[in-house]
């Protein structure tokens, strides 16, 4: 039978950086992560590495794309798609990749914001790093969504025409881009060189956009570990050999409906988008750019329940600069001494609007000088003075992180196998001071030190540097050093709770006689039954990265249609009256004139019969903000299959001096189902004409 658990001391001041109402993005945060730890453990866990691995996936989309664009021509870009295609060992493996590696980005971004909103690192000093990172999602959409145009397939032509039916109701141009997908006229290969150009340009600016993302950290880190980065592009490579990325027909704008394959990362706001009136789209969009970015403004905790940034005591820091060193936000530096004490002539300074109180400088000060009020090193030494008193002479102290749980779960695992344990929960380890942890080795067998991983420490950094001041001799130096065989420090999530016992266990038995060693996981052995569900696991996201990159959605419509679509240089005539000698000479001698003249740009009135039946009746006005550009007429008009009547008129209205060109066109066309009829201007011959 177990002795009762003495008392744990008072937490340290709530560490809140999430409102109350991030819970359930918590929750989900934390099934994915329980979930790739049980497969992959939790050095491995890619969830925890998303920033780092979307960087990654994006240099090997970049790497194959280098080599496909050695096979591209822009003056035939899905003839060479094809080409690509038709080279199973040479090409197509290398596009497959291509597709996947930018699939799988979007995926790591995603968990990469996730995270950040359920730890709250939005608002703040992280302000640039969460708008900085908004703007690189939405430029590797813009590169993926160019990619898809340049292979020039169905699935990018109705991508196109989505974007250039949203471009074209902001009316910012004056000659509609929808007009290069509707069939009238053939893409010219300035359309695919812009798009090639945007695709590949982008990227290297999102490289400065990476480098402000990561500004305020002291030693950022670009990529994941190598094995996971390597082991994530092999996995994706094996995908694409097996499983090449679909190639649809060629691009036909005559063809109805938007029935495609669509990459749900990507395009799968498509159908949708074709769906909503342009102006709903535009709000819709707007809702989704402004939602996120106005993020800081509100999801944070409230003022009260902040932890307050770390401060400093002048008068005791020695100017060792060991703060300023461990810092990971680059939050202290070192100032002159102006308080007239000590013979060194620099001393710390804490600059608040940089501190997210991270509370790591605590645990590195050796005159327990600085950190957030509450828990910088003489608070935490008083908590262990309070709590030594209580202590099991023949027992173990658990330091452990109180944010995840797990420490919990090893002392009641432990307390049930007759182990006496008390607990000590800390805002980080890497915020533990050495300290303290002596005064806990004098009337305990030793103190058992457990970090989360180091990939999801909240501090960034806060798991390497305790290990480090625990058991390595970095800075802060203790007047008697740290008995080595009192002290073990380990790391590990929920899933290595039965290995974290065996190192409890093992610890139990030794402390006081061995000295211990740190242990992050990197030795823990992992059995059939872990290897199953990593290999089970990598299967079900291969194949769901496969299978969403390319699922059939959208309608394709029985009916035909016909296609009115020209484009009509703008007629006008001028509209003259004569000017009164009075009014003449009130004009300056050098602007006078006998007539006052303006011209008059013609609307024209369109008419469409099918069957005798009118189906079209409406005005066409020029285009421009002073109506003086071209008219357009784009509209399709849907019908039946078979063999059909057409009559169409085309005529100017208010045309008093006939300056106006007046077309028509009737005669019997064969409409099929799915396929528009086009009726367009010829202009060398003045007259409409059918295709």
């Amino acid at each position: 039978m177990s002795l009762p658990a003495p008392p744990a001391p008072a937490p340290p001041p709530a560490h809140e950086t999430a409102p109350p109402f991030t819970r359930p993005v918590e929750r989900v945060v934390a099934a994915l992560d329980a979930l790739f730890d049980r497969a992959y453990g939790s050095r491995w866990n890619p969830a925890h590495q998303s920033g780092g691995l979307a960087v990654a996936l994006m240099l090997v989309a970049i790497a194959t794309g280098c080599i496909l664009l050695l096979l591209y021509r822009i003056g035939s870009p899905y003839e060479s798609m094809r080409a690509i295609q038709e080279q199973a060992w040479a090409g197509r493996w290398l596009r497959a990749l291509h597709r996947y590696a930018s699939d799988l980005a979007v995926v790591a971004v995603a968990f990469h914001a996730l995270r950040m909103l359920a730890e709250g690192r939005t608002w703040g000093p992280r302000v640039l790093a969460w708008v900085t990172g908004l703007l690189l999602t939405g430029s590797m959409l813009v590169v993926g969504w160019t990619g898809y145009v340049l292979v020039w397939d169905d699935h990018g032509r109705l991508l196109g025409a989505a974007g250039a039916r949203l471009m074209d109701a902001l009316h910012l141009l004056s000659t509609p881009i929808e007009r290069v997908f509707g069939g009238d006229t053939t893409a010219p290969a300035s359309f695919f060189f812009l798009n090639l150009f945007v695709h590949m340009a982008l990227p290297l600016a999102m490289a400065l956009v990476l480098w402000l993302h990561t500004l305020r950290l002291a030693r950022s880190r670009w990529l994941p570990e190598r094995y996971l980065g390597w082991g994530v592009t092999l996995a994706l490579t094996a995908l694409a050999i097996a499983w090449p990325a679909p190639l649809g027909p060629a691009a036909d704008g005559l063809a109805l409906g938007d029935r495609a394959a669509y990459d749900v990362f990507y395009t799968a706001w498509i159908p949708l988008a074709a769906r909503l009136t342009p102006g709903v789209a535009w709000g819709v969009m707007a809702v989704l750019v402004l939602l996120p970015l106005s993020v800081p403004a509100w999801w944070r905790p409230a003022r009260a329940r902040r932890a307050p940034p770390s401060h400093h005591n002048p008068l005791a820091c020695n100017g060792c600069r060991q703060c300023s060193v461990d810092c990971p936000f680059e939050a202290i530096s070192l100032v002159p001494n102006n308080t007239g004490r000590g013979t060194h002539t620099e001393i710390a300074f804490v600059n608040e609007s940089r501190c997210v109180s991270c509370g790591l400088c605590s645990g590195s000060c050796d005159q327990l000088a600085i950190g957030p009020p509450g828990r910088e090193g003489h608070s935490q030494v008083a908590l262990a003075r309070a709590l030594v008193p209580e202590l099991d002479a023949q027992g173990l102290v658990l330091v452990h992180c109180a944010h995840d749980g797990v420490g919990t779960a090893l002392a009641e695992r432990t307390r049930r196998a007759g182990a006496r344990v008390t607990l000590w929960p800390v805002d980080c380890v890497g915020s533990l001071h050495a300290l303290p942890v002596q005064q806990l080795t004098t009337r305990s067998r030793g103190v058992f030190v457990l970090g989360c991983p180091p990939g999801r420490c909240r501090s960034r950094e806060g798991v390497g540097l305790a290990g480090d001041r625990l058991l390595h001799g970095r800075e802060p130096f203790l007047k008697r050093p740290l008995d080595a065989t009192r002290v073990h420090f380990t790391s590990g999530g929920a899933s290595d709770l039965r290995a974290l016992a065996r190192e409890f266990e093992l610890f139990e038995r030794v402390a006081g006689t061995l000295a211990a060693t740190a242990s992050s996981g990197t030795r823990r052995r992992r059995g059939p039954a872990a290897w199953l569900a990593a290999f089970t696991l990598t299967g079900a996201l291969l194949f769901a990265t496969g299978w969403l990159s390319q699922i059939r959605a959208g309608s394709e419509p029985a009916t035909g249609a016909l296609r009115l679509a020209w484009r009509l240089p703008g007629q006008s005539w001028l509209d003259c009256r004569p000017l009164s000698p009075e009014q003449i000479a009130r004009l300056p001698a050098h602007m006078r004139r006998t007539q006052d003249c303006r011209t008059v740009h013609l609307h024209y009135r369109l008419r469409a019969w099918v069957d005798g039946a009118l189906r079209v009746d409406r005005e066409v006005a020029p285009l421009g903000a002073r109506g003086d550009r071209p008219l357009y007429v784009e509209e399709d008009v849907p019908v039946e299959p078979g063999s059909r009547r057409v009559r169409i008129e085309f005529e100017p209205v208010n045309d008093p001096h006939e300056a106006g060109i007046a077309l028509d066109y009737e005669a019997s066309l064969d409409v099929r189902g799915g396929r528009a009829r086009l009726i367009t201007y010829d202009a060398d011959e003045k007259r409409l004409m059918a295709r």
